[in-house]
């Protein structure tokens, strides 16, 4: 067993590097590996890395392969390629099987899925692929048969992909939830794990002179602009390096003209929004999860609106559905459908990115082992379901990204305006 996970663990990394690695890094990728980089140059990984409002680990995550450019010019993107080989092999051969059950089937299916939905993440050093492994080996950890010290790493687990992406606070909650159901008092030891997990970022934050939190000092404005857009935005996607803006926004015109004259600044102020604008708010929510799994080639980049198409939704909805549908009716996995709807929860009250939907998509990749490592459901019953669940997907995310804005910045104004 453990040979054969090598052998498929080998194979994806070598599928994985042969796409070849990034031209070069721009945006948030270039913010992320700048401030790796400046950890051996005498640049300011703060300023560079924009340690205000990103965990302090972010600069930790990509520092080898910041390294090796360092050394030698030019070699990071192999190496951010080469080292995010390594976690798409980690997760599909390792994690993803671990979590379906540890059967030898369930490598054949999570191997090939993880590759098609992850793999277009390695060229660039993004936090996606190292948020999502940590979040995975938390997961796996915490809800394999319990051993002495599996709960305090899952929560190590916890605390660090905390860091890494604070939009896990709700699946970590969730999950923080379940080993508490499940394993009552030992899950103290979950919690002391998150604790470990997030003292860099308590010992950084005294350091900066801020409050001693376990996120970063800027976090809550952060927070407070992200639900600004969250209130009307359906989907936010960066498009890939040209000559104009690099911002592609999907939005509400209904949801923009309620909150143009009152804008959203905090997270509570979203929840009101959303409240007082039933039912236009509950179609909107699916819209932005919905949209979020409409992938295409260029993910986790995009394309303009006019140009982009969405070739990899077909297989990334039926992924997510597939496998949210078979937790939910095997015993013993339903945590993992309770994990996918605290991740759905999460896009639904962020400025939402394609590339956020990746813990959701991976969930699902789990799921869909399931299938082969447990027993059968009545076939005609589940595919009714996943077809009827799939359709909706479809024609709520058509919805969803039905009212472009020119690529730019967006306001509330111009959103409704685009009605």
């Amino acid at each position: 067993m453990a040979d054969r996970r090598l052998v498929v663990a080998v194979a994806m990394v070598v599928a994985t590097v042969a796409q070849g690695p990034a031209g070069g890094f721009v945006y948030d990728a270039a913010r992320y590996f700048n401030g790796s980089l400046a950890l051996f140059t005498d640049a300011d990984p703060v300023r560079e890395g924009d340690l205000d409002f990103r965990g302090v680990l972010t600069s930790v995550v990509h520092a080898p392969a910041a390294l090796a450019e360092h050394l030698l010019p030019g070699a990071g993107r192999y190496a951010v390629l080469a080292v995010n080989a390594l976690l798409v092999a980690v997760v599909g051969a390792f994690l993803l099987p671990g979590i379906a059950g540890d059967r030898a089937a369930a490598v054949w299916v999570c191997a090939p899925l993880t590759w098609l939905v992850a793999a277009r993440f390695a060229p660039y050093p993004l936090m996606d692929l190292p948020a999502v492994a940590a979040f995975l080996t938390a997961v796996w950890l915490a809800l394999r048969e319990p051993v002495r010290w599996s709960l305090p790493l899952a929560g190590l687990a916890a605390g660090v992909t905390l860091n890494l992406r604070p939009a896990y606070l709700l699946p970590l909650a969730a999950l923080g939830g379940i080993v508490a159901v499940t394993r009552r008092w030992p899950a103290a030891w979950f919690a002391a794990g998150v604790l470990a997990g997030s003292l860099p970022q308590v010992v950084f934050n005294l350091a900066r002179g801020a409050a001693p939190g376990l996120t970063p000092p800027g976090t809550a404005g952060l927070a407070g602009f992200q639900a600004g857009y969250a209130s009307y935005v359906v989907r936010y996607d960066t498009i890939e390096p040209a000559a104009g803006a690099p911002q592609q926004f999907y939005c509400d015109p209904s949801l923009a003209g309620a909150v143009a004259g009152h804008p959203v600044r905090s997270t509570g102020g979203l929840i009101e929004a959303l409240a007082t604008n039933l039912p236009g708010s509950a179609l909107f929510l699916v819209q932005k999860v919905a949209a979020a799994l409409a992938w295409s080639r260029s993910t986790p980049y995009s394309t303009t609106a006019t140009a982009e198409h969405y070739e990899l939704a077909v297989p990334v909805v039926l992924i997510a559905v597939v496998g949210v549908a078979a937790a939910c009716r095997t015993p013993g996995a339903r945590c993992l459908a309770v994990l996918a709807a605290a991740v759905c929860g999460s896009l639904m009250t962020s400025a939402t990115e394609t590339r956020f939907a990746l813990p959701l998509v991976l969930l699902g990749v789990a799921g869909c082992a399931l299938l082969v490592a447990a027993p059968r459901p009545k076939p005609l019953r589940f595919a009714a379901v996943v077809l009827f669940a799939s359709a909706a997907l479809f024609a709520a995310a058509a919805l969803g990204v039905a009212h472009p804005l020119p690529p730019g910045p967006a306001t509330a104004a111009a959103c409704a305006a685009n009605g």
